[in-house]
């Protein structure tokens, strides 16, 4: 089985595939590729309390990009994680 994870953070964006491995009682991660974009949401959010139009634009690509990946690799299932506010 195969599954993704997406992390936004301040500083980047990092889409995670790994294969879920189940030997009888035992389950393994194997990791199968990890791709990190340098986005910088946090260069703007801090200061004025929001992600800029030009921040926003760029999340929406790398994550539509993140999806033709996950399609590409056959990801059965996705996690979304966030760092908070």
């Amino acid at each position: 089985m195969r599954y993704a994870a997406i992390d936004i953070g301040s500083n980047a964006v990092r889409l995670l595939i790994a294969d879920i491995i189940e030997t009888g009682k035992e389950i393994s991660f194997k990791k199968n590729t990890l791709i990190r974009v340098p986005l910088r949401l946090g260069d703007n959010a801090f200061l004025d309390k929001k992600i800029s139009d030009k921040k926003s634009d760029e999340l929406i690509k790398t994550m539509l990009a993140f999806r033709n990946l996950m399609d590409v690799y056959m990801v059965l299932s996705l996690i979304h994680i966030s760092e908070p506010t």
